[in-house]
């Protein structure tokens, strides 16, 4: 599994629906962008139509969502992700309930089911015509205290770094911190 989180369903076991929000990203963003790209509202808006901007999740910040999808370029129909330093659009899932499958940082223990964790905000990379996200889950000291992530299973039992984990936003910008 490369990095990067998917929406799988929600925390009461109903499918994943697409139920996305439409954010603007600035110009001004610093990092490729691609889909599986945990993002954050940056607090401000984009002046011509007031939509929020947001911009790629750093460790430690509270989360809005993963991009699900990077909406088209009509002058760069070609574009791959949203490159660093390009304005655009994103499809971002909000539901501060949805269940995501993530990759693990480092080996995870079958008792860190349950903790927190932050994030490893890796930037997204180009290879020929994909972009893949490369964001995980800090694995290496996952504690009770608060963090961005909560980790609520892992994929088939598997504990080996890189194992496939089920997350949910713990930090969330859309509602109240913490479990």
């Amino acid at each position: 599994m490369a990095g990067g989180f998917r929406p799988v369903q929600d925390v009461s076991g109903s499918s994943y629906t697409g139920k996305v929000q439409t954010f603007a990203v600035a110009a001004g963003h610093s990092t490729l962008l691609a889909v599986g790209d945990l993002v954050r509202i940056t607090g401000t808006a984009r002046a011509e139509d007031g939509m929020a901007l947001v911009d790629a999740a750093t460790a430690a910040q509270t989360l809005t969502g993963p991009i699900v999808g990077i909406d088209y370029n009509i002058s760069n129909l070609e574009q791959k992700g949203l490159p660093a330093g390009t304005a655009g659009t994103v499809k971002v899932a909000v539901d501060p309930l949805l269940l995501m499958e993530a990759e693990a940082s480092t080996t995870v223990a079958l008792d860190d089911v349950g903790a927190n964790a932050d994030i490893v905000a890796t930037a997204a990379t180009a290879s020929g015509g994909l972009v893949n996200s490369n964001m995980t889950v800090n694995t290496t000291s996952p504690a009770a205290a608060t963090a961005q992530i909560r980790i609520e299973g892992l994929k088939d039992g598997n504990t080996a770094s890189g194992a496939t984990m089920y997350v949910r936003i713990n930090e969330s910008t859309l509602n109240t911190v913490g479990v």
